[in-house]
């Protein structure tokens, strides 16, 4: 994940407390949205002093009021917007005027607001790029001055972030988004995964969680376990993911972590049990998220795979290309030193057809700690597991 002005990471186990209903209520904030998100589902269905059966759901909450600061969206046209120069870490700044606030105020472009602001607007992201790494700021300058004065009824929907009094250009958003930002995507799943739990007589253990003033993500695992004959224990759960920015999606995907009896392990990514855009209308978010189902089904097609799997007692040289060929390949998702450990094992043969399944993935996840990495990773393990037959 990428440096933020606010971040922070849990781990959490059996004894990690869960938090009451009635202190979601503070997940649910004074806007439009929150308050059809209230209204569709409300706390009131639950009694305030019920914990939700989510261990700990209180230590997340506790870690997403730490990044949760100030934020502040507002749309504005470009004849109220100057452009004012470059701060020390080259980005651009930019002074926001108009009828409201007449004093104005600048902001600061922070993450990677500086090129998606030019390449939307004025499509000079590439330009503008080459402009700041060779040192021609005048020559930036001049084309930016100029393109606000060309556009001055072009329209944006602008996100701010404060920090120490002073204001951040974070992102650009869309005027049609629901902006279900991190609070609302704490609260839906928290209810939804709760609903889920009572319906099925089991608990969710929250393993890992990472929060930021953009995005949270967070690692769930179902208490109970499943025995798999000649593998052994399997344990379902989901991964939640929500990104606040631009064209981010709130996301709820099945997720299991297979053991076997030598503690030698590894953990897949099936299937999206919902996967919504801020877009996406209330009524719509209401099925998607209380189609309980929906994991179910997900689970039967996962045990189904694993049982085929447990009928191998050694890799096959078709895996062992399959599991090289995805990593090596994926050169958008795992940075060079991962693909090259990858190589390295392949070369010197430390994966090979005498390991199971198990332990080849095992060994393969010690390559990385990067989360994005890790969540690549997961996915090509699942899409191994989907190919045996």
């Amino acid at each position: 994940m990428k440096d933020h002005l606010y971040q922070v990471s849990m781990r959490g186990d059996e004894a990690s407390p869960a938090t009451k209903f009635k202190d979601l209520k503070y997940l649910i904030r004074d806007s439009e949205v929150d308050s059809l998100v209230a209204q569709n589902f409300p706390l009131s269905d639950f009694n305030p002093n019920e914990r939700l059966l989510i261990n700990g759901s209180e230590q997340l909450l506790i870690c997403f009021e730490q990044v949760d600061e100030e934020k502040l969206d507002f749309i504005e046209e470009l004849k109220n917007v100057k452009y004012v120069g470059l701060s020390d870490d080259r980005e651009i700044i930019l002074r926001f005027n108009n009828e409201i606030n007449k004093d104005g105020f600048n902001a600061t472009a922070i993450y990677d607001f500086t090129y998606d602001f030019l390449d939307d607007v004025f499509h000079m992201g590439k330009f503008s790029r080459f402009c700041i790494t060779n040192s021609h700021y005048d020559l930036l300058k001049e084309n930016i001055e100029q393109l606000l004065s060309n556009m001055p009824t072009l329209k944006r929907q602008y996100r701010f972030l404060k920090n120490d009094d002073k204001w951040f250009l974070r992102g650009i958003t869309s005027t049609r988004y629901n902006n279900y930002d991190n609070h609302l995507a704490l609260y839906l799943t928290f209810i939804s995964l709760h609903q889920y739990a009572k319906i099925n007589q089991t608990t969710f253990i929250i393993d890992e969680a990472y929060l930021t003033d953009s995005e949270v993500r967070a690692f769930f695992r179902q208490k109970d376990t499943v025995y798999i004959q000649n593998v052994g224990e399997l344990h379902f759960g989901a991964y939640l993911s929500n990104n606040e920015i631009r064209e981010g999606t709130f996301s709820l995907e099945l997720r299991y972590t297979l053991t076997n009896q030598d503690g030698k392990s590894f953990s897949g990514i099936s299937d999206y049990v919902f996967n919504l855009s801020h877009s996406t209308g209330i009524n719509n978010m209401k099925e998607k998220l209380f189609y309980s189902d929906k994991i179910n089904d997900l689970k039967t097609i996962t045990l189904t795979h694993i049982h085929e799997m447990s009928k191998l007692k050694k890799l096959s040289e078709d895996q062992l290309y399959l599991i090289f060929t995805k990593i090596i390949n994926s050169t958008q998702k795992l940075g060079k030193p991962t693909r090259d450990k990858v190589k390295e094992y392949k070369s010197n043969n430390i994966l090979n057809n005498s390991m199971t399944l198990i332990e080849a993935l095992d060994k393969i996840s010690e390559i990385t700690t990067d989360i994005d990495e890790r969540l690549h990773l997961e996915r090509i393990y699942n899409e191994v597991i989907q190919n045996i037959k």
